[in-house]
C-alpha cells in the first residue's frame, strides 16, 4: 500500500472529529488527539521524505556526495582499505531532522530565502507543534501535556499550511489538502 500525507491529515482530522465526540459523551479524548497528533506531524514527515526520494532518483551528477549522503539519509564513509580504497562510500544511517531536510529541500530546489520561513510565524507554529509531538513521543511522568481539540486542530491546521509552503517554494504552486 502506497502511503499518501493527505490520508495522514485525513486520518488526523477523523481522529480529532472522534476526540470532539468522546467529549460529547463525558469520555476522556486523549485516545483519539494523541494519535490525531502524531499523524499530522507523520504527514509533514511523508511529504517531506518524499520530496527527498523524489531527489534521489535524479541523476547522480546533481549532488555532490555529501547531499546524496543527506538525501539517503546514509553517513559518508572514506575507505581507506580494500577495493575501495581512497574512496569516499555511503555507509550505515545517520538519520536527519524534519527540520533539515526541509531547509534543504528549500535551498536546493526553492524559490525564496529558508531563513525567512525559520524566522516567521509559520515556524514558529511548527516549534509548537514539534515540542508536543516530541513530549507526546517521548513523554516523561514530570511534563504533563495539556491535550484540546483547539490545540489538536491548529496543529493540523500548522502541517497543512507547512506542506503548501514548501510545495510552494519549490514547485512555484500550491498544492490541494
Amino acid at each position: 500500500m502506497r502511503r499518501d500525507f493527505r490520508n495522514y491529515l485525513k486520518y488526523a482530522k477523523k481522529h480529532l472529529l472522534q476526540a470532539e465526540e468522546a467529549i460529547q459523551r463525558n469520555e476522556n479524548p486523549e485516545s483519539f488527539l494523541i494519535p490525531s497528533v502524531i499523524l499530522a506531524w507523520s504527514a509533514i514527515e511523508l511529504f517531506v521524505n518524499n520530496r527527498c526520494s523524489d531527489l534521489n532518483s535524479l541523476p547522480d551528477d546533481m549532488f555532490q556526495m555529501h547531499e546524496k549522503a543527506f538525501l539517503l539519509e546514509k553517513r559518508l564513509y572514506f575507505e581507506n582499505k580494500g577495493a575501495k580504497i581512497g574512496k569516499f562510500i555511503l555507509q550505515g544511517t545517520e538519520y536527519q531532522t524534519l527540520e533539515n531536510k526541509i531547509f534543504f529541500l528549500l535551498s536546493k530546489l526553492g524559490t525564496r530565502d529558508a531563513t525567512r520561513l525559520k524566522g516567521g510565524v509559520l515556524w514558529e507554529k511548527f516549534e509548537e507543534f514539534k515540542n508536543l509531538r516530541d513530549s507526546l513521543v517521548h513523554p516523561r511522568r514530570e511534563k504533563q501535556v495539556e491535550l484540546t481539540t483547539d490545540k489538536v486542530s491548529q496543529h493540523i491546521d500548522t502541517a497543512k499550511e507547512l506542506i503548501k509552503e514548501i510545495s510552494k517554494r519549490i514547485w512555484k504552486k500550491s498544492i490541494d489538502l
